[in-house]
């Protein structure tokens, strides 16, 4: 009787690879051990695995990034539109401004001509638009220079607003007026100061260069000094101030297309 060992099968652990020539050559023997194939073959497979696997992670990850760009351009273009609407929301308040200020300036003449009216006076439609004409000009409306307010108005510190332009920008009356000081002051430099009709006065500082004198009549839009930095000032810019019955008035409310 046979031991149990014999009935065994005999586990292969090497393949052996003969390579016989054509020629005389001898022949090539190669002996592969089976676990060092199963290694090659298991490599083989875990390569083929990870380049599958990274293609589709590459697949994602470029479809996320189109996504993400396409995002992108459709928010750049919400912005813009969003922009778009402010702009026409901002001149829409611009507008609306213009209109209320255009109200209260015409408050005085309304009240005027429903007075007269009453009383049974009667005047030429031409002799209501010269009067109109008059109180316009004749109420500090205009902004005498194209800039941007560096610093509002904010009492009791500061009673005007700053507007920054380039010095020698030509400064413009607000209003029909007289010039009642053209001078030099040590805090505001080269200052003009204009009376107007309806109590109202308008303070021109820092200026390079007034250009009318005491007791002129000036127009409404007439160059009258120019912008500068004279006195003690931070920078090019003028100072404008209006005032009314002994009080400052916020040149804000009152002046079109200031801001």
């Amino acid at each position: 009787m046979l031991p149990p060992a014999m009935h065994k099968k005999h586990k292969k652990k090497y393949l052996n690879i003969l390579l016989i020539p054509d020629d005389d050559s001898p022949p090539r023997n190669w002996r592969i051990r089976y676990l060092t194939l199963r290694l090659v073959l298991f490599f083989i497979v875990f390569l083929f695995l990870s380049i599958l696997a990274g293609m589709v992670t590459y697949g994602k990850v470029l479809r996320l990034a189109l996504e993400r760009n396409t995002l992108v351009r459709e928010n750049t273009q919400l912005r813009e539109q969003l922009l778009k609407v402010n702009e026409i929301l901002n001149e829409l308040e611009s507008l609306k401004a213009y209109q209320q200020k255009l109200r209260h300036t015409l408050e005085g003449y309304i009240n005027l001509e429903t007075a007269m009216q009453q009383s049974g006076e009667s005047e030429s439609i031409s002799t209501l638009q010269a009067r109109l004409s008059s109180l316009l000009t004749s109420v500090p409306l205009k902004a005498p220079v194209t800039g941007f307010i560096s610093q509002e108005y904010s009492p009791p510190t500061h009673y005007g607003v700053d507007i920054v332009a380039a010095e020698g920008t030509p400064i413009q009356a607000a209003a029909d007026g007289i010039v009642l000081f053209s001078g030099w002051t040590y805090h505001d430099g080269n200052v003009l100061i204009l009376q107007h009709d309806g109590g109202y006065f308008t303070y021109y500082k820092h200026n390079l260069r007034n250009l009318v004198f005491p007791h002129q009549i000036v127009k409404q839009g007439q160059v009258i000094a120019l912008l500068g930095n004279s006195g003690e000032s931070s920078g090019p810019h003028l100072h404008f101030e209006i005032w009314r019955g002994g009080f400052p008035v916020d040149p804000l409310k009152l002046v079109m297309n200031l801001n």
